[in-house]
């Protein structure tokens, strides 16, 4: 435990100045050699830096070190987020081909489950017993999927740091009714670390978080997800065996799905940019970059509701909630494959 701690409202002013600050100072620094790449697929011809990613990892580090709620567990998982922030930024530089990116990730991810041994409960789920390796498993690939689910949706200005926030304050909701308060000042800590970026990101962006911000904020907030302790006692728990948050990242996941789809079916690589996202296809719509964002808070704020009734309200209505779910999944995802793709 620290023994220099500060209630979590002064962190989250902390948090952010230091975030604001931070990009502020970015500004003044040069775009990396991948801009070309990231700006093809955000429609921009503009040089602007991607240090974003860099900013609100330093700030959500220093930050949370002063939590007075930030055990060991905590602390670790916030200096390895550092580690893989680390890893975007050698991407940012090199433009690393995708399997060695994913192996680079799938060590940053999978040597904090190990060690600080937090997972899925899946064996649990399926009544099995195979000494925790379906667990870890399950665990690495739910984590490396929201975080390159969060790296697809990092097209649009404002985009991914606005839904990243979204689904940080669910969680944050979330987990304060469920008294677990150390997830909520992480889950606000990390709020204020993106607020401070999306000053400068909202459109038009000054600043791009780069796959350092992209990856920092999938890997937090995919840990948050696994850290959240579900209550089995609780009424509606027959329907959530593993963890109730998972549906907080639909949108970044029907993004992903959209995309890898799309791109199957045309022939190509999944791992190859372009302009078929779901924010292309809005803008192509005749949609605006705010209106997009608009929708998608929207959205986000739908699943929120959702997600709640599904755990609280009697059986009953909980089931037809998670009936609607479903549709609204298999409906937007029809849906967005067949909208027109931005040329």
């Amino acid at each position: 435990m620290n023994e220099f701690q500060l209630p979590i409202f002064a962190v989250f002013i902390l948090a952010f100045i230091i975030s604001l600050l931070l990009n502020k100072l970015s500004l003044n620094f040069k775009y990396f050699s991948k801009q070309d790449i990231d700006n093809q697929k955000r429609l921009s011809s503009l040089k602007i830096p991607t240090y974003g990613g860099i900013s609100m990892s330093l700030a959500f580090l220093v930050s949370t070190r002063l939590l007075g709620k930030a055990d060991f567990e905590i602390i670790q998982i916030a200096i390895y987020a550092v580690v893989i922030t680390f890893i975007g930024i050698v991407d940012d530089r090199y433009n690393l081909i995708w399997k060695v990116k994913l192996l680079l990730q799938l060590v940053a991810v999978s040597t904090p489950i190990y060690l600080l041994d937090i997972y899925l409960n899946v064996e649990q789920l399926f009544g099995i017993n195979l000494n925790n390796f379906l667990n870890l498993f399950s665990t690495v690939v739910w984590i490396l999927l929201i975080v390159n689910s969060l790296n697809f949706l990092d097209n649009m200005d404002g985009l991914a740091a606005t839904i990243a926030s979204m689904i940080a304050i669910s969680m944050a909701i979330l987990s304060f009714i469920t008294d677990q308060y150390k997830l909520t000042d992480l889950s606000i800590v990390l709020i204020a670390s993106m607020l401070g970026f999306l000053y400068f990101n909202i459109p038009k962006a000054k600043i791009y978080m780069g796959d350092s911000g992209s990856l920092f904020l999938g890997y937090c907030l995919g840990f948050i997800s696994i850290l959240f302790s579900w209550n089995s006692d609780m009424e509606s728990s027959w329907i959530f065996q593993i963890q109730p948050v998972i549906l907080f990242f639909t949108i970044p996941i029907i993004d992903f799905l959209t995309v890898t789809i799309s791109r199957i079916k045309s022939g190509n690589s999944p791992m190859t940019g372009g302009t078929d996202h779901i924010s292309h296809r809005l803008l192509k719509k005749g949609f605006t970059n705010n209106q997009v964002l608009f929708i998608f808070v929207l959205l986000s704020l739908i699943i929120l509701i959702i997600t709640l009734g599904i755990i609280y309200l009697n059986k009953i209505i909980s089931l037809i909630f998670l009936f609607i779910y479903i549709f609204l999944v298999i409906a937007s995802l029809i849906y967005f494959l067949n909208l027109e793709i931005l040329d």
